[in-house]
Order: structure tokens, then sequence, then C-alpha cells
């Protein structure tokens, strides 16, 4: 929930950087409406209640029997044409993304994807 709040924080930094984000969760998605709606975000809530996702990209945490089929919390930065950038693996919370590491993703990502980057150039 921490993470969620720091990206709403980005998101309006998002559009000026040609950027966008999504979040994808094992939730429903009325959950996911209700979570969205209470945080303030703008930006798109995914719900994966089938576990397709989470099967087709392996990151199914197999360590939790108790509560059953549970996500890694991992964060991809997403070239244009969606390939992958940059994983964090959030398993532990300080393995997830900070708003400045995902400035630096997006910098670097325009760096290599926009040949007017740099106008002086």
């Amino acid at each position: 929930m921490v993470q969620l709040r720091h990206l709403v924080t980005l998101q309006e930094e998002l559009p000026v950087s040609y950027s966008r984000l999504a979040v994808v969760s094992v939730d429903p998605p009325n959950v996911n409406g209700a979570l969205r709606i209470g945080l303030g975000a703008t930006f798109p809530f995914l719900s994966d209640r089938e576990f397709k996702a989470i099967e087709a990209l392996n990151i199914v945490d197999t360590t939790d029997k108790r509560h059953g089929t549970l996500a890694i919390p991992y964060a991809f930065s997403l070239l244009p044409d969606l390939s992958v950038h940059r994983i964090y693996n959030g398993w532990y919370y300080v393995g997830r993304p900070t708003n400045e590491e995902l400035r630096a993703d997006m910098r670097a990502m325009t760096q290599q994807c926009r040949a007017d980057y740099d106008p002086q150039a």
C-alpha cells in the first residue's frame, strides 16, 4: 500500500515524460477499483484474478501454502515496444523501486528511444 501511495505522487509527472503506469494484482476488480479510488490514482488497476499473468511471468510465490496462490511483487520498466528495460524484485520491501529510480529509468529509456532527446547534440 505504501508503494502505491508513492506511485500516486508520481502520476502527474508521467504524461510530461510520455510515460504510463499500470498496476496488476490478483485482487478482484471491485477491490482494485475501491483501492484505486481511495488512493486517488488515475492509472489503471488491472485484475489477474485467474493468475494467468503471474503464471506466464513465473512470479508465483510458492513459499506461502496457507494463503494459496500469490504473486511475488515485481515492478517492470518497459520500453515503448514493451521489451523490458529493468526489473525490480520487490520480495523484500527494499527491492521495490523508488520514484527516483523510476525517474532514472524514464530518463534512460527516453534517451534510448528519442533521437531528439538532446537538442544540442
